[in-house]
């Protein structure tokens, strides 16, 4: 629930005591504005940030509360009439802000529609949303959030505060199937969980499936976009981002604080290392090594493509 606060309140926050107050700090703040919706209107009881390529598109006058900003940016805008907050990072500034005075994770509650196993565990202050279903043997941690139309199937593992969308499956087979003697498709069964740590976030229409035999995991503060299929046995460390649409076939291990981009593809049994970035659409064929930047179809380091595009270059020219 949106909460009325005096800046004077923030005074105590490290972010604030090492950054630059400009204005009074007696003002109220009792709502949240996009920085473009924000031109041209009284908005003196709204927060708001802005970054410096934003800065320079303004056209009208700003009239807030607090505008969070850097200080290069403050030049571009210190004639305004604004409260101002000077800092480094002024994105990291409004999350923390939002997270003290404005969030809307919802209260523990369990919704009469959802359908819970007798034998699953939840902890204390979790949302289950409508027509949520877990599982037998599944267990969910304190101050999760679970929303409308989610499956859990059994034998889950979910820690705390974990956040997860609507219309999600958690658990349930994945796509591993073999030839019999009439060279039918059969599925192989899979008999493996899926293990998720604490503060991960998984969002809506994305599918996670159980391992064959171990656990897919997903490891401590990973964030799944909307749209993203994990397949059997995939692991994935900590603090990772999986953006929307992208898929990761069956065993991919992906280190920790990598960043797969929207609907790239890595293929079944891929070691991504730690620290490695994709491209947007990139095709992963091959391992790879430590912060490597991933980009194309099939997906190669920066510096081999260009490398190639010098190649390519040549060869154009020559004809």
């Amino acid at each position: 629930m949106n909460k009325s606060f005096k800046i004077e309140e923030l005074s105590t926050e490290p972010f604030f005591q090492s950054g630059k107050f400009i204005g009074n700090l007696q003002t109220s703040i009792d709502k949240v504005s996009g920085i473009r919706e924000s031109r041209g209107l009284e908005y003196s009881n709204a927060l708001s940030w802005v970054n410096e390529k934003n800065a320079k598109l303004i056209d009208a006058p700003l009239r807030l509360g607090l505008l969070i900003l850097s200080q290069s940016t403050f030049e571009l805008l210190k004639d305004h009439s604004c409260n101002f907050l000077i800092v480094d990072n002024p994105r990291m500034v409004f999350q923390k802000i939002l997270k003290k005075f404005f969030s809307q994770k919802k209260p523990g509650f369990i919704e009469s529609s959802s359908r819970i196993d007798s034998s699953a565990v939840i902890g204390t202050g979790t949302y289950i949303g409508h027509n949520v279903v877990i599982e037998e043997n599944c267990r969910i941690g304190s101050d999760c959030e679970i929303m409308h139309n989610t499956v859990v199937l059994k034998n889950t593992t979910i820690g705390d505060r974990v956040r997860i969308g609507s219309n999600c499956s958690i658990g349930n087979f994945g796509f591993g199937y073999e030839k019999n003697e009439k060279e039918d498709y059969e599925l192989i069964e899979h008999l493996g969980v899926v293990k998720i740590e604490n503060d991960v976030h998984i969002h809506n229409n994305t599918c996670i499936d159980r391992g064959v035999l171990g656990e897919t995991y997903i490891g401590e503060n990973v964030k799944i976009d909307n749209l993203v299929h994990i397949a059997h046995g995939v692991h994935i460390e900590r603090n990772s981002l999986i953006i929307a649409n992208a898929m990761v076939a069956g065993s991919v291990r992906i280190g920790k604080n990598s960043w797969i981009a929207p609907s790239t593809s890595v293929k079944n049994q891929i070691n991504i290392s730690a620290g490695t970035l994709t491209g947007i659409g990139a095709v992963v064929l091959k391992d790879s090594s430590e912060n490597d930047v991933l980009i194309g179809s099939p997906a190669t380091t920066m510096e081999e493509y260009k490398k190639w595009s010098i190649v390519r270059k040549k060869l154009l020219d020559q004809k």
